[in-house]
C-alpha cells in the first residue's frame, strides 16, 4: 500500500502522513518562507521517526510541487535514535512524475518522490529542500498537524516579510507569533508543540476549519499576472483580467448558436437552448495547466475538443450567451456535501469550482454546467446557500446562492408491505426523490452500468434489512429536479412472530446520530433541510384487532416538525409519518435544545409495533 507524506508549505500543500498509534511520528517540521524579488523561497526540514514494521508504508516520500516551480539543495539519509547516519539519499532514487489526482485529465502539478526504508525500529527519517516559487497567492499556509493518527512533537513556521510587501495574517489555534527585525524587513515565528488534532463531530465544521493554522496574504501577489487581495473587488478584477481575450468562438459556432437561438422569445427561453446544447456537446474533465488552477481554457478551445473543467466550460457558456446578447456572470464557489466557510474579511482564492450566474430582472439563474444532465437554473445541495463570488471587473462582489427551500428537499415514499402467514415479508415502494438523494440517484443512473446500480442502491440502505430484486429509476424530463424511485424487495427481520402475534419493526426509520450535549464543543450546521414523508401500507394475513407501541403522534419546534399517525382497516394497517429538520447553523449554547428535538423525532422512529389478530386471547 503507498501512502504519502506530502509538506503542507505553499498554497495549502500538506503533510500527508497515514499512521496507526505509534507507528510514525513527526518529531520536527521547520517551514521558513522567504519572499524575495517577487519570489516565495520555501525551505523544509524534516524529522519523522518510524517505530514498528508497519510504518514502512510511511516512509514512502511525496514532494509536490507546480512544473514552473524549482526544487533544490533536496538532502536526505536515515538515521538511528542516536542520530548516526545508517544511509543517505541517492540521486538516482529520486523519481520525479505528473502528480493527477482523481479526475484529471492535463495537470502541470508534479511530485518528486522517494524510499527511505530500514529494517530496524526505530529509526529516523530526516530530509530537507528548498522549493522556488514563482507564482503565489499566499505566502504561506501552514497547519501545524493535520493528521488524527500521526503525532507532531515540534512545527515551526518562520515567515521573512520585507518592508514593503504588505500581509494579512489569520491565525488559530496558535500562539502569537515572535517577531523579529531582520534584512530590512521583519521576520514572523510560530512555534506549536504537540499541537492538538481536533476531530470533526457529526454535522460540525470542517476539518480544515477546525485545526490550528496560520495563513499569510499578501496584499500584493502574482499568479500569471499580478493581482491584489486587497478587496473582493480587486482580486474579482485580477480573475477578470485572467479571461481576457478567451471568449473568441469560431465563426461556425457563432452562426449554429445564433440559428439555435433565433425563435426564442426571451433571454430565459436563449439561456435554457444553449444550456442544452453544451451539455449534450461537451463533457466535463479536469484540466490544471499554467495557471490552470483559475484560468479557464479558452472558448475557442472547448468548442474544438468537446471537454473542459467546471472553468472551461463555464466560460464557454458565456461566450455563447454573449454572442446572442444574453448577459452572464462568471462565479466563484465553494462546493461540496460540508464546506469551509469562506472568510469574508480575508479576501482570497478560497473557492474550488466555478458556476455561472444569468441575472434577470425579476430572478437570477443559476447554472451548474460540469453536469450533462442537471436541470436547468437548478443548484443542489453541492452549492446552495453559498457564499459566492461574482466575477464582473469592477462590479465584482460577494453574494449568496440560493438555499434549498423544504419542499425542495422533500422525498416522498409510498410503500407496501406484505406479509405472509409464515412470517415471510415482501414491498413494493415508489418515492419521489429530490434534495441529496435526488442527486445521489442522478449520478448513479447517469453513470454505471444497469448491473452494479442495484449493489449501489442496496448500500444505500433505503430501507432497513433490504434485498432490492428490482428498480426503476423515471425522470419525467430533462429539467424535472426530482426523479421516481420504485424498488421491489424483500425485507428480512421486518416481521416477527411472537406466538399468536406481530412483531412490526421499523423499516424506513431517519435516524440523526448526534453526540450528548455534554461532549458536544462544536458548531451544528444543517446546511440544508432534512423533508421525509412516508406512508407505509402493511397488508397482513389476518383482520388486525389492535396495535400496540405504536402511537400517533405530532410536535412542533423552531428546529423542526414530526408527524405520526396510524390507522387500521381490516387486515391493513397504515403508517403515515413526516419528518423535518430546518436548515441551520447553531451554536454550542443552543445545541442541548436542537439536540433533544432531533432525539425526541429519533425516538419516535424507532418504535415498534405489536399487532393483535382479531379472535385472539
Amino acid at each position: 500500500m503507498r501512502l504519502p507524506l506530502i509538506l503542507l508549505l505553499f498554497c495549502a500543500t500538506y503533510v500527508s502522513v497515514y499512521a496507526q498509534l505509534l507507528d510514525c511520528q513527526i518529531n520536527k517540521r521547520v517551514t521558513t518562507v522567504k519572499y524575495t524579488g517577487g519570489r516565495v523561497l520555501n525551505s523544509t526540514e524534516m524529522e519523522i521517526q518510524i517505530n514498528s514494521a508497519k510504518g514502512t508504508d510511511f516512509a514512502e516520500i511525496e514532494i509536490p510541487f507546480n512544473k514552473g516551480n524549482n526544487i533544490k539543495e533536496l538532502q536526505a539519509g536515515i538515521y538511528d535514535l542516536l542520530g548516526n547516519k545508517v544511509r543517505l539519499l541517492k540521486k538516482k532514487d529520486i523519481v520525479r512524475s505528473h502528480a493527477f489526482s482523481r479526475g484529471q485529465f492535463h495537470s502541470d502539478d508534479m511530485v518528486l518522490s522517494f524510499k527511505l526504508i530500514h529494517n530496524r525500529y526505530p529509526y529516523i527519517i530526516k530530509y530537507s529542500y528548498t522549493e522556488e516559487v514563482n507564482e503565489y497567492l499566499y505566502v504561506a499556509y501552514w497547519i501545524p498537524r493535520w493528521f488524527e493518527k500521526v503525532p507532531v512533537i515540534e512545527s515551526v513556521l518562520n515567515v521573512e516579510i520585507p518592508e514593503d510587501l504588505k500581509v494579512k495574517v489569520y491565525q488559530q489555534g496558535v500562539d502569537s507569533a515572535k517577531v523579529t527585525a531582520v534584512n530590512g524587513g521583519d521576520k514572523y515565528t510560530w512555534v506549536a508543540k504537540s499541537a492538538d488534532y481536533v476531530k470533526r463531530q457529526s454535522y460540525g465544521p470542517t476539518k480544515r476549519e477546525l485545526q490550528s493554522k496560520v495563513v499569510v496574504i499578501p496584499e500584493k501577489f502574482k499568479y500569471g499576472i499580478k493581482g491584489s487581495h486587497e478587496s473582493w473587488q480587486s482580486f474579482g478584477i485580477w480573475l477578470n483580467d485572467l479571461k481576457t481575450n478567451l471568449h473568441d468562438l469560431p465563426e461556425e459556432e457563432k452562426l449554429k448558436i445564433r440559428a439555435l437561438t433565433k425563435d426564442c422569445s426571451d433571454d430565459i427561453e436563449k439561456a435554457k437552448v444553449l444550456y442544452h446544447y453544451m451539455q449534450d456537446n461537451t463533457r466535463y474533465i479536469n484540466v490544471a495547466l499554467d495557471i490552470g488552477g483559475l484560468q479557464p481554457e479558452s472558448a475557442q478551445h472547448v468548442c474544438s475538443t468537446k471537454y473542459g473543467d467546471c472553468k472551461g466550460l463555464c466560460n464557454y457558456l458565456q461566450a455563447m450567451l454573449k454572442e446572442v446578447g444574453v448577459e452572464s456572470i462568471y462565479t466563484l464557489v465553494q462546493a461540496g456535501a460540508n464546506t469551509d466557510k469562506v472568510r469574508t474579511d480575508y479576501p482570497s482564492q478560497q473557492f474550488n469550482h466555478i458556476i455561472l450566474c444569468v441575472p434577470q430582472v425579476n430572478d437570477t439563474i443559476w447554472l451548474e454546467c460540469t453536469d450533462n444532465t442537471a436541470p436547468f437554473n437548478y443548484l443542489g445541495t453541492f452549492t446552495q446557500n453559498r457564499q459566492v463570488l461574482l466575477i464582473n471587473g469592477s462590479k465584482s462582489r460577494l453574494t449568496k446562492t440560493p438555499a434549498l427551500e423544504k419542499e425542495q428537499v422533500l422525498n416522498d415514499f409510498v410503500t407496501h408491505v406484505n406479509v405472509a402467514d409464515d412470517g415471510s415479508v415482501n414491498m413494493h415502494t415508489n418515492g419521489i426523490v429530490r434534495g441529496s438523494l435526488f442527486g445521489y440517484l442522478k449520478g448513479l443512473d447517469d453513470a454505471l452500468p444497469e448491473r452494479e446500480k442495484i449493489d449501489y442502491l442496496d448500500d444505500l440502505e433505503l430501507f432497513n434489512h433490504c434485498d432490492i430484486i428490482k428498480y426503476e429509476i423515471n425522470r419525467s424530463h430533462r429539467d424535472s429536479a426530482w426523479l421516481e424511485l420504485k424498488l421491489h424487495a424483500n425485507l428480512n427481520q421486518a416481521a416477527e412472530k411472537i406466538g399468536s402475534r406481530l412483531l412490526l419493526k421499523p423499516i424506513r426509520p431517519v435516524s440523526i446520530k448526534l453526540d450528548k450535549p455534554e461532549k458536544r464543543t462544536q458548531e451544528l450546521r444543517f446546511n440544508y433541510p432534512i423533508n421525509v414523508k412516508d406512508t407505509i401500507v402493511y397488508h397482513l394475513p389476518k383482520k388486525i384487532e389492535s396495535v400496540s407501541g405504536l402511537k400517533t403522534l405530532e410536535w412542533q419546534s423552531e428546529y423542526g416538525y414530526y408527524k405520526k399517525e396510524l390507522s387500521i382497516d381490516g387486515h391493513d394497517l397504515k403508517i403515515f409519518r413526516h419528518i423535518v429538520i430546518e436548515a441551520g447553523h447553531y451554536p454550542v449554547e443552543d445545541y442541548e435544545k436542537v439536540y433533544n428535538f432531533i432525539d425526541k423525532c429519533s425516538k419516535a422512529e424507532s418504535q415498534k409495533g405489536i399487532v393483535k389478530y382479531q379472535n385472539q386471547h
